[in-house]
């Protein structure tokens, strides 16, 4: 059994204490629920959730297993009620979700994080110029050209007091009706990177594709990217709002009845450089496994850039042609021995 990452965040950051995320070493660092750290609960912290090794560790006493093993150890739950339970998980961290209720609880039925600021507004930017966290959001967007970018959102939003979301750039999604559903914040600050993921999502809410609403049913392909500030740059540019390196589940199940109303599309997932992320090698893998076409990046850009928004700001462009995907496309053998040249090239 495979659990999300997700699922797993959410429980390290209910059972150990004073956890925070260590954004270099991609890992969660907390007070050991096992062993209490001796005496010394929250002044030392010497458990960790290392996510590239699939693994939770602690200094103090010496434990190491897999994340399963260690969710029945901490929670008493039997193998079974783990996997039902992880099907059903939330995306953000149970702490961070308490911290919410203490405030105003974020209810599925909310569009946005409270008093969320349209960014597009200048109405509301006039209004807000004189605030820090409306500042800072105008200058992420201006730096990574998210303003100018032709296939951007017609808002971004940030808020000021959410207790979740707050100081953080907000990206809606958009149903094929034009109605937000869905939403994905992604960090700014320094100080919010070094504890918080640098994207959270909606609490209680079922993933729906980004742009959904943009794809031109006339043009014959979709590019499906995990990021969603990626898809700001080409035309019928998706984005499921990440996916599992270790899952063969590519769609949530909302998100797969609405990638079906486009049934005559060409499909091609568009990753993050192949030669620059074990991840992106490891995922563009998974969905070679499962008959997807994808998207592998040449060597000149590929070590080079690790998205598409790299590209745009390097280059100063606001549209990235799909030729340049559609000629670097794969599936199957052919896609498995592209991939392959990579992973011999980097040894």
């Amino acid at each position: 059994m495979i659990l999300p990452e997700e699922y797993i965040v959410q429980k390290f950051y209910s059972f150990n204490g004073g956890v925070k995320y260590l954004k270099h070493q991609q890992a969660y660092q907390g007070s050991c629920f096992i062993c209490k750290e001796g005496s010394s609960w929250l002044k030392k912290k010497r458990c960790y959730y290392i996510v590239k090794d699939n693994a939770i560790c602690c200094h103090n006493c010496g434990w190491y297993s897999r994340p399963l093993k260690w969710i029945q150890e901490v929670s008493g739950l039997s193998y079974g009620e783990i996997c039902d339970e992880s099907r059903k998980f939330e995306i953000i961290p149970t702490e961070l979700k308490k911290e919410t209720e203490k405030r105003k609880p974020v209810k599925p039925s909310e569009r946005l994080p409270q008093d969320s600021i349209n960014l597009f507004d200048r109405t509301q930017i006039l209004f807000y110029q004189d605030s820090r966290i409306v500042r800072s959001a105008l200058a992420l967007m201006q730096a990574r050209r998210l303003v100018t970018a032709k296939y951007r959102p017609k808002a971004l939003y940030t808020s000021i007091v959410d207790s979740v979301h707050k100081s953080r750039l907000i990206i809606p999604f958009v149903d094929e009706k034009g109605v937000v559903v869905f939403y994905q914040s992604r960090g700014i600050a320094k100080e919010d990177l070094e504890t918080k993921p640098k994207y959270l999502s909606k609490v209680n809410a079922d993933k729906t594709i980004f742009n959904i609403d943009a794809v031109d049913p006339f043009y014959d392909y979709i590019f499906i990217f995990e990021g969603p500030i990626n898809a700001f740059f080409c035309k019928n540019g998706v984005a499921v709002g990440g996916i599992q390196e270790k899952s063969y589940n590519t769609f949530t199940a909302k998100q797969q009845e609405q990638i079906l109303r486009f049934p005559l599309h060409k499909k091609i997932w568009v990753l993050d450089s192949q030669w620059l992320d074990q991840a992106s090698r490891l995922k563009t893998q998974r969905l070679i496994d499962v008959g997807e076409t994808v998207f592998i990046w040449p060597e000149e850009d590929g070590r080079i850039y690790k998205d598409f928004n790299d590209i745009a700001i390097a280059e100063k462009v606001d549209e990235i042609q799909p030729d340049f995907i559609l000629n670097r496309s794969y599936s199957s053998l052919q896609a498995s021995l592209e991939l392959s040249k990579i992973t011999s090239a980097l040894k």
